[in-house]
């Protein structure tokens, strides 16, 4: 999350346009901002999951058996923000088609369009369990069942934003398999029998974001001023309770 946010102020900054592609060492649950530190006691299976919280809104991820990418953009490259949202996820989904194979299969991914009605009361606590325009779906025949619950479509894909100085942050996940830590949510390779496969997916995924925002896409570390930067985010933000526990 520190990271995610000196990308930020680089883009801000320096005009920088960075994607990172990201694991976690151990299921960790990240807070949506606006969240309730105190809500996550309403997931018990997450209890006992290290937990963060980021700087975009939306509901609780779980990172475990996950991709997390992060995309930055300065002012001059960044589109309307929900027409960056499409583009990154049509590109997740030509990604995945092309790696799992598509031909035969009972299963589609697209696109989330919401039927304009909005759910009463309060939506879900994690992420994977809403639905907004834009989300990448993954959608079967219904008449299946998971866990005994009949499903037509899961979420696989979502995203949050952040802005800075016209700057953009946007960061989400690809639920890749059904974690003990989240296991009412299965992921790809529950959903399609198909193994997803982590170097193909992190080598391809890269040029494909960067064919649909039109931009060249070229592998690099991280400067020592961004790790510098990052490190005082997390020492001053990121890793203390007042900011994990702040609502």
């Amino acid at each position: 999350m520190a990271v995610d946010e000196a990308l930020l102020a680089d883009a801000a900054d320096e005009g920088t346009a960075t994607l990172r592609l990201y694991q976690w060492s151990e299921p960790t649950l990240s807070l949506g901002y606006f969240q309730r530190y105190d809500d996550r006691r309403q997931h018990a299976a997450s209890l006992d999951a290290a937990v963060v919280r980021r700087a975009s809104g939306g509901g609780a991820i779980l990172h475990d058996r996950e991709l997390t990418y992060s995309l930055v953009l300065p002012a001059r490259l960044v589109p309307d923000p929900h027409e960056l949202y499409l583009q990154v996820h049509q590109a997740m989904i030509a990604t995945l088609q092309c790696l799992t194979g598509k031909e035969g299969c009972e299963w589609a991914l697209r696109i989330c369009e919401p039927d304009g009605q909005r759910p009463t009361g309060e939506e879900p606590f994690l992420c994977f369990e809403r639905r907004a325009r834009g989300d990448v779906l993954l959608e079967r025949p219904a008449g299946g069942t998971d866990h005994a619950r009949p499903r037509s479509s899961w979420k696989i894909v979502g995203s949050a934003q952040r802005r800075r100085r016209g700057a953009i942050l946007q960061h989400g996940s690809l639920l890749l398999g059904r974690s003990t830590a989240a296991p009412e949510l299965p992921g790809l390779g529950e959903l399609t029998g198909a193994a997803v496969v982590m170097e193909p997916l992190v080598d391809a995924l890269p040029k494909a974001v960067g064919t649909c925002l039109g931009v060249e896409v070229h592998p690099a570390g991280l400067s020592a001023s961004t790790h510098t930067a990052a490190e005082g985010l997390e020492s001053t933000k990121y890793g203390t309770p007042e900011w994990t526990r702040r609502r």
